[in-house]
């Protein structure tokens, strides 16, 4: 049987939390939130193309093995997801200079202007809701997202040196 919902951090705040429940929220909210970010962004572009070019942009320059495991596809299809970027313009192929080898993948400028403009658009869509925040609130969500940024560094090792 499922156990129901995290209630929203709204009417949780001033409750005492542990943080267990806490974790459960944010996995629950982040999760939605992502959802909500890929249909918004399905309005201006594919949703793959934008995680796609976020990996990319991340993780620059990216080897496609690396960036299949990122991207959470097989190598093969992310190999013919980068030849689109690139046949679109917006990555660009080098050869790696420390395997000659195997081929790296960067966003070209098309695609940084392409990426900036839908997280312009995406954070223009979210920032309402946190307009009504005091500065204590949003020192606390500041606090909170370092918290989740440290974790998702600790979770990826091999990524510390971003």
């Amino acid at each position: 049987m499922d156990s129901p919902s995290p209630q929203p951090a709204a009417s949780a705040a001033g409750d005492d939390q542990s943080v267990e429940d806490l974790a459960a929220e944010l996995v629950v909210v982040s999760g939605r939130l992502t959802r909500t970010l890929r249909r918004l962004a399905r309005e201006e572009t594919d949703p793959s193309t934008v995680r796609a070019l976020s990996v990319v942009d991340e993780l620059q320059p990216v080897r496609v093995g690396r960036f299949a495991a990122e991207h959470l596809c097989s190598q093969p299809a992310a190999t013919k997801l980068l030849a689109r970027l690139e046949a679109d313009g917006l990555v660009v192929r080098r050869i790696s200079g420390a395997d000659r080898r195997a081929a790296e993948f960067s966003l070209t400028e098309d695609g940084r202007r392409r990426l900036a403009a839908i997280r312009g658009q995406l954070t223009d869509q979210l920032a309402p809701a946190l307009r009504d925040l005091d500065d204590a609130d949003r020192a606390g969500l500041a606090r909170s997202l370092a918290s989740v940024e440290t974790f998702i560094r600790s979770a990826r090792p091999d990524d510390a040196r971003r």
